[in-house]
């Protein structure tokens, strides 16, 4: 995510002036933080901001903390950088929306070993996804993320990466993934995992292992589901094509995320190995089922997609997909599955499904 600094700044000055319960020291402090940076070039202004920044943003969280100003004012404080939630700023359409709504969590804890601290500042649990902010920051000052230091450990054929454990149980099955927030918190990484079945409330531990580090980075976070409104739908009958038998097992609808699981089987009695040799050609890349899916809502509008994994198990094929959520809350949802033949989508209509939302 690339910020245009000037708008930004003219922004949260705009926000703060609106706002006429700010404290006047803390008014002052900002308005001269302000024209400072504006009296400077645009390459000082980014190596100057944090700088400036950090005894206001100091003042500000303590007035925040204390509960002398109002939701409003907490609300335009946090849209500011640096200050702002880094869900709100550099995160997906889902997370933003979650942040907005208050189903985020402030976490703000910290482990360090070696000259190397890694922070965890917010989650955000729905009940079909957990996303969390993980800021790695070293002793020597390069404070590269932990996304951008795994794909080093991946090159040089290292370990580098992260358990989950609900209640003491490992979450084993469940793969995760880490996107870069970008150019307004360069060391952080929105870390992201959809496990099923996991109850409304749990304690999650999270241990991270860095390359450049000895010991294991454990955090201990109690999580709350924090989506109100929560819709799930499923299929009410099995489609049939080429011998693949596909069922939506849920389609599960929050504000912050849409979330699909998908099932597939082969004729009755076949085991994975003989329904895949089974399965044409075209539905297939280095022998797995690979098979892509659009979601849309009757406004013919097409999700955004935001991860996806699978597995197989016994004579099953599960894929778990999420989405970024519509703007609103959709009336139904067409799921068209599709396969890539040479940069095109060919898509399969025997397979299609239409879920109709209940209001």
């Amino acid at each position: 995510m690339k910020y245009d600094l000037n708008h930004e700044l003219e922004q949260a000055k705009d926000e703060i002036e609106e706002a006429q319960e700010l404290p006047e020291a803390i008014r002052m402090r900002l308005n001269s933080t302000y024209q400072i940076l504006e009296n400077n070039p645009p390459v000082q202004k980014k190596r100057r901001l944090t700088g400036l920044l950090m005894g206001v943003v100091a003042s500000v969280l303590l007035i925040i903390g204390s509960g002398f100003i109002s939701p409003v004012m907490a609300e335009a404080l946090k849209n500011i950088p640096i200050i702002g939630s880094i869900f709100l700023n550099g995160g997906d359409e889902g997370l933003k929306t979650a942040s907005r709504q208050g189903m985020t969590m402030d976490i703000d804890q910290s482990v360090t070993h070696d000259g190397t601290t890694m922070s965890v500042s917010e989650l955000m649990y729905d009940g079909s996804r957990i996303s969390m902010v993980l800021t790695r920051t070293t002793r020597d000052g390069k404070n590269e993320s932990f996304g951008q230091l795994g794909s080093k450990a991946s090159q040089q054929g290292e370990v580098n990466g992260i358990r989950f454990y609900a209640d003491g149980e490992e979450l084993g099955n469940f793969g995760y993934s880490i996107s870069r927030v970008g150019d307004g918190a360069p060391n952080s990484d929105i870390v992201t995992l959809s496990p099923e079945g996991l109850p409304d409330e749990f304690a999650l531990e999270v241990v991270i292992r860095d390359i450049s580090v000895s010991e294991p980075f454990i955090f201990n976070i109690p999580v709350k589901n924090s989506a109100a409104d929560r819709t799930v739908l499923k299929s009410d009958k099995l489609k049939v094509h080429d011998n693949i038998h596909m069922d939506i097992s849920s389609f599960t609808i929050t504000p912050a995320t849409m979330q699909m699981i998908v099932s597939i089987t082969g004729k009755p009695g076949q085991d994975l190995k003989e329904f895949i040799q089974s399965v044409p050609s075209q539905y297939k890349v280095d022998e797995f089922i690979n098979i892509e899916y659009e979601v849309i809502n009757e406004k013919g509008e097409i999700a955004k997609s935001i991860g996806a994994m699978g597995s197989g198990s016994g004579s099953t094929l599960k894929f778990t997909y999420m989405y970024e959520p519509f703007p609103t809350k959709p009336k139904s949802i067409t799921i068209r599955p599709y396969v890539q033949n040479s940069g095109d989508k060919i898509y399969i209509p025997e397979l299609e499904f239409h879920l109709l939302v209940e209001e």
